[in-house]
């Protein structure tokens, strides 16, 4: 008998074993699925926040004058913050985003570029959930800038 009741335990403990296993893939793979989509939802709001730019960049270059436009956009991603920078070098303008509550040096973030010769700057935390692009002509370069409605 005693040998009966010990091969029980030890395929209930092997049995446990593999329950572990697979739940912790599981969510493992739950996870994985979560943060994919969290970043695909990252890269469409850059996506949808440098077309706009683009838009009122070439409506100023065209045009002249100031554009102003309100983008409405999510408070968080999942349960995560993010938020969305202006920013430019000598040679090119970007749009980048990031996680996070403010832009960091240190960490992933997503880049699309804006067309040369553009002066771009401002920062905009997603939990404000509508932000500000105001674009206008300095002498011959255009400005765009982002900020947070209030």
């Amino acid at each position: 008998m005693p040998s009966v009741s010990l091969n029980f335990f030890y395929s209930f403990l092997t049995m446990m074993i593999v329950g572990t296993i697979l739940t912790a893939s599981f969510a493992s793979h739950a996870n994985l699925v979560r943060e994919t989509s969290e970043t695909n939802q990252l890269n469409e709001i850059l996506v949808k926040v440098a077309s706009k730019a683009e838009e009122a960049l070439s409506s100023v270059v065209e045009h002249g004058g100031t554009v102003s436009m309100v983008i409405q956009l999510p408070p968080k991603i999942g349960n995560r913050d993010y938020w969305i920078r202006l920013a430019n070098d000598s040679s090119r303008a970007w749009v980048e985003a990031g996680f996070g509550r403010t832009p960091r040096s240190e960490g992933q973030s997503y880049r699309v570029y804006l067309p040369g010769g553009v002066s771009a700057s401002g920062t905009f935390e997603g939990r404000y959930s509508r932000a500000l692009l105001i674009c206008s002509l300095n002498g011959s370069v255009p400005q765009i800038t982002i900020s947070r409605v209030e």
